[in-house]
């Protein structure tokens, strides 16, 4: 997820170092209610923590709350050494911007959100094959972007139709570098998690397209994922119904 986090950090005027070390965090965070305080993607970056939420509804109030609490839970338990915490939501539904949510007129949570508006997903299926079939470069940003498509779309069909493309193109690239390869991946592994419940036939179509094909997941990793254990990279379990949102169960 490294060539993602770079992308969404830059966007945020926040830039980081080629060697600098990635440390994913969101299964770390361990809370009573665990459907309703952990977003969805925490990343530790240098001195910085990242945590995104992905949104397919207008941000509205009581999201902003359960925002906060996100920032609020991890600074109280994991945040031991005081990094700063960035919080931004990938929406599907907005346009980029920065909300705010007054609880009164000295404590103002600020966020921004980041739009995927303005992204044509056949634009990029369209640009992607041309490029295959030309046997061109690809940048960063437009691997990225193909991984991001399926959450381009509206309706369980749609986003089904679009998963399968998707995975055909990637499986299609040669990726200039194995962390780009990972990054690419790693994405859309985490949006079939999102999207599709944990017995769902198209989830596990996912999971057995991806998972085999990203070289950092070891063979241990999937025999426990196969025995339904939750360990190394497959761990945790996210349940629940967010306000406007596809149902998830999260590995």
């Amino acid at each position: 997820m490294k060539e993602f986090i770079k992308i969404i950090l830059t966007d945020l005027n926040l830039k980081i170092d080629e060697d600098s070390k990635i440390e994913i965090l969101t299964e770390e965070q361990i809370t009573i209610k665990p459907s309703l305080h952990r977003p969805d993607f925490i990343a530790r970056v240098n001195d910085i923590i990242l945590m995104l939420e992905f949104q397919s509804t207008a941000v509205r109030t009581k999201d902003k709350k359960r925002f906060k609490a996100y920032i609020s839970n991890f600074d109280l338990k994991r945040n031991t050494k005081n990094k700063k915490i960035i919080f931004a939501v990938i929406s599907t539904a907005e346009y980029s911007k920065f909300v705010k949510y007054k609880i009164n007129d000295w404590d103002v949570f600020i966020f921004p959100i980041i739009s995927l508006l303005n992204f044509d997903e056949r634009e990029i299926i369209s640009n992607i094959k041309q490029k295959i079939i030309k046997q061109e470069n690809f940048t960063d940003s437009e691997l990225i972007e193909l991984a991001l498509t399926p959450i381009m779309v509206q309706g369980r069909k749609n986003i089904i139709h679009q998963f399968e493309e998707t995975a055909t193109l990637m499986n299609q690239i040669s990726y200039r570098t194995q962390t780009i390869k990972e990054s690419v991946y790693g994405i859309a592994l985490m949006l079939g998690n999102m999207y599709f419940t944990k017995g769902d036939p198209m989830r596990k179509k996912i999971q057995g397209d991806f998972m085999m094909k990203v070289d950092c997941v070891t063979e241990a990793i999937q025999e426990n994922y196969n025995a339904g254990k939750t360990e190394g990279q497959i761990e945790g379990k996210k349940e629940g119904k967010k306000d406007g949102k596809i149902e998830i169960i999260k590995d």
